[in-house]
């Protein structure tokens, strides 16, 4: 019997670690993103209120984007440009699918 509870009592332990962890291990893991260029960036949270933004083929940070309370955006390095930002900044408060649409409809109107 005291076997039974010794199993129990490890098996609860790792259970409760595992749910305890489950936003390390799934939630927090970071976004990749496919830029309209090919190049992509995983966007990591910040403590702050921000994203650390990465290149994982070139191994190199690639500055950070910061976000006010009415969701206007700033990047702070040089590496990226402009539209970048704006497919970024889009990818991280969910509005690359709408942006999506815009320039698709914009380029349709041309045609």
């Amino acid at each position: 019997m005291l076997i039974f509870l010794a199993k129990s009592i490890s098996f609860l332990h790792f259970f409760s670690t595992f749910v305890l962890m489950k936003n390390k291990l799934f939630d927090d893991l970071p976004k990749s993103v496919k830029l309209s260029t090919g190049k992509w960036v995983h966007i990591f949270p910040d403590s702050g209120v921000g994203y650390r933004l990465y290149d994982p083929i070139a191994e190199a940070e690639l500055g950070r984007i910061l976000f006010d309370v009415a969701d206007n955006w700033i990047y702070d390095d040089h590496l990226l440009s402009v539209d970048e930002q704006e497919e970024l900044a889009g990818a991280i408060n969910g509005h690359q699918k709408e942006m999506e649409q815009l320039l698709k409809s914009l380029t349709n109107d041309k045609h």
